[in-house]
């Protein structure tokens, strides 16, 4: 069951909203590009272009969320204080700077030369970031399952930007006399598996409880999935690095037990909730969780029949079905209790404070959820049936209802009562 939050051992509310407010502007740029991608259906889905609208959209919307979201919620979760809160403002600038430089070289072939540089930014970002982790944990005296599955991210966050490094600089030195393609599979597997879905399982299951009431559930699950997924992805990575195959098989099965765990877990706890109601938050869970199951089912498929068109169908529903949803949901309960805590918490008792859920425009959420949730799916189709159409049809209705999510945060922020 998901303990009180130690909120007094949380980072400065400015920490954290320089990282949501970059994440939301990265999501609207990425939201805009995305229909210029049409021409890209049907064609190699390792190519620098997607690279570009890739690193854009993970590091830039996901991972500056992430990043954000683990500087308020290590603390808490852990009950120790941030190691270095100059480290995370350090980090940030390098990171806006060196990703920015970094999607802009990926995209255009004349700028290749800076992609080194804005390379090594990011490199140097993370490392502060997983430093500033690692160090953090130093103080801890409580192993929780939440615990162990952020600390085991961080390891591969590590090695997986490592390799990404190595790839990026071969791509425009050429040092390296072997298939680059092994490396930047271990990367992806790193970042996408090892750091983003191992953060989220374990934040989940702090955070999913606590918003929907759900308690006296089995962890058996979740538990179980840590030892799978951990194991399964250094298979997955070593076996992919190394060229041997059924290591790589090993690992994936692995894997997609761990994630199938989760689930079964995410469904456990929605089973046991008190809070019935269907607000925006539980909208964009429901449908989250279905794209993941989705795009899991998919990728199995694509990875056992070798059908690369699935396989960017499932990738496209894992980036912009699943990761998005889940993310926007749960700003729209994060950022309305840091804006509270900052601004109402010292007034308890004195005076009149707003509810929670008076700090975001639920209609306005409610339409976002509708209007991005139509967009995704035609968006999908297109993949899936290579048309231009259905894909820029499906991501320019998305693009337009980034500006609900955009309007919800900047209303949220502005709040007074």
């Amino acid at each position: 069951m998901a303990k009180q939050l130690a909120t007094e051992m949380a980072p400065p509310f400015n920490l954290v909203a320089h990282y949501m407010i970059a994440g939301a502007f990265f999501y609207i740029v990425t939201s805009f590009v995305l229909p210029s991608y049409a021409g890209e259906l049907g064609g190699y889905f390792v190519s620098s272009t997607i690279a570009s609208l890739s690193h854009l959209y993970l590091l830039g919307f996901v991972m500056m969320i992430i990043f954000g979201g683990m500087y308020q919620l290590v603390p808490v979760i852990l009950e120790i204080p941030l190691f270095s809160k100059d480290f995370a403002y350090i980090q940030f600038y390098l990171y806006v700077v060196g990703l920015s430089t970094m999607a802009y070289a990926f995209a255009h072939e004349k700028m290749l030369f800076l992609l080194p540089y804005g390379s090594l930014l990011v490199y140097i970002a993370m490392l502060i970031f997983t430093i500033n982790i690692f160090l953090t944990y130093r103080n801890i005296e409580v192993w929780s399952i939440s615990a162990k599955y952020i600390f085991a991210s961080n390891i591969f966050l590590f090695f997986a930007v490592t390799f990404g490094l190595i790839a990026a600089l071969n791509l425009y030195y050429g040092f390296l006399d072997i298939d680059v393609l092994k490396i930047v599979s271990a990367h992806m597997a790193g970042v996408l598996i090892g750091y983003v879905m191992m953060t989220i399982m374990g934040v989940s299951l702090i955070l999913v409880p606590m918003f929907s009431l759900s308690h006296g559930f089995s962890e058996v699950p979740i538990n179980r999935g840590f030892y799978f997924i951990t194991v399964g992805l250094a298979l997955y990575i070593f076996g992919a690095l190394t060229d041997i195959f059924w290591m790589e098989v090993i690992g994936v099965v692995g894997i997609m037990i761990s994630l199938a765990l989760f689930a079964y877990q995410m469904w456990i706890i929605f089973t046991t909730r008190i809070r019935k109601q269907n607000d925006s938050w539980a909208k964009n869970m429901i449908a989250s969780f279905a794209f993941f199951i989705l795009s899991l089912v998919i990728f199995l498929l694509s990875y056992l029949f070798k059908w690369e068109t699935l396989s960017m169908f499932s990738g496209y529903l894992f980036f912009f079905g699943f990761l998005a949803t889940i993310i926007i949901g749960h700003i729209y309960k994060i950022l309305p209790f840091l804006v509270w805590y900052q601004r109402y918490s010292p007034l308890v008792g004195k005076q009149k404070v707003p509810m929670l859920n008076d700090m975001i425009v639920e209609k306005v959420a409610d339409w976002q959820f509708w209007i991005t949730l139509g967009g995704t799916v035609v968006s999908a189709f297109g993949i899936l049936f290579t048309s231009k159409l259905l894909f820029v049809v499906g991501t320019v209705t998305m693009a337009l209802s980034a500006f609900l999510v955009l309007y919800n945060i900047y209303y949220t922020l502005a709040y007074r009562e």
